[in-house]
């Protein structure tokens, strides 16, 4: 039985510590800025749940579009953005985002987007919200919710993430086993940079640095030296990472197939501990609140 649920990893010994009932199928996670509260897409509803950190529980549900996904914080915390994947990639599927305003948890607002869209994004000014889809990488202006370009380039890709300078955009392509990086000045692909097999979901580092990337097919994260394009390494890990965010001493990976969430060091990149969450728990989306 698949588990609904939130788990707690203490961050210093790398241990589970709770267990949290969620919604149906948790997908991803985003823990906004300056606030005490998750925001968690359920995959299997068309609703992400609200944890406050502070009470320790589910408060409140927030209906959004079909089968949501990926979610991202703007970067003042105001908002949460939930990419609706919907049910197909086919005629009727979802184009959508669904923006929440964290001060009440209500959607404010939906943004038409590529077609079914997976993962999101914003810049780092809040001005720009970049978005993974079925039929290329939206490029949606935050100011009036108009997509302004979409790049089918980047057709059926999987994860996103914005350099912390604003200039560079990380796609993860899932069919070419590489990572694009896209200028922000004039949305085009400077550099392909080959990762593992299936890459899933991408992290940049606090101080911009390193570009970390997943691979669900092959079990291993792809560091890549940000300034150079390089690899610089690729470190095995548990059985189908998906999930990843980087804190400025530790990159955290969720193993889907193995029910864990490993903790690689930054410096030695090394994996110096991993958490067991149980049987069956299938984890997807990370998230360092």
């Amino acid at each position: 039985m698949v588990s609904y649920s939130i788990a707690v990893v203490d961050t210093s010994t790398h241990r589970l510590v709770a267990s949290i009932d969620a919604g149906t199928n948790p997908y991803g996670i985003t823990a906004p800025a300056g606030g005490h509260k998750l925001y968690i897409s359920n995959s299997g509803a068309s609703d992400v749940s609200v944890y406050d950190t502070t009470q320790g529980r589910i408060v409140s549900s927030v209906t959004v579009g079909l089968l949501p996904h990926g979610v991202a914080s703007s970067p003042d915390g105001r908002h949460v953005y939930v990419a609706n994947t919907g049910p197909d990639t086919g005629p009727g599927g979802s184009q959508t985002v669904s923006v929440i305003e964290t001060g009440c948890d209500k959607v404010c607002a939906t943004w038409q987007t590529g077609l079914a869209p997976h993962s999101v994004a914003p810049s780092p000014d809040g001005g720009t919200l970049y978005v993974t889809c079925f039929d290329g990488l939206s490029v949606v202006d935050t100011g009036d919710g108009e997509q302004r370009r979409l790049l089918i380039g980047q057709a059926r890709s999987n994860g996103v993430a914005v350099h912390p300078d604003g200039t560079r955009v990380y796609v993860a392509n899932a069919w070419e086993e590489t990572l694009s990086v896209i200028d922000t000045r004039d949305h085009l692909v400077v550099a392909r940079i080959p990762v593992g097999r299936r890459p899933w979901q991408v992290a940049v580092a606090p101080d911009g640095a390193r570009v970390y990337v997943t691979s669900a097919g092959d079990d291993t994260v792809t560091v890549v030296d940000a300034a150079s394009g390089t690899v610089v390494a690729r470190v095995r890990v548990h059985h189908v990472p998906t999930g990843i965010t980087a804190t400025d001493d530790t990159v955290w990976v969720s193993a889907n197939a193995a029910s864990t969430v490993d903790a690689i060091d930054v410096k030695t990149l090394q994996v110096v501990g991993s958490a067991p969450l149980g049987l069956s728990s299938e984890p997807s989306g990370v998230a360092v609140a």
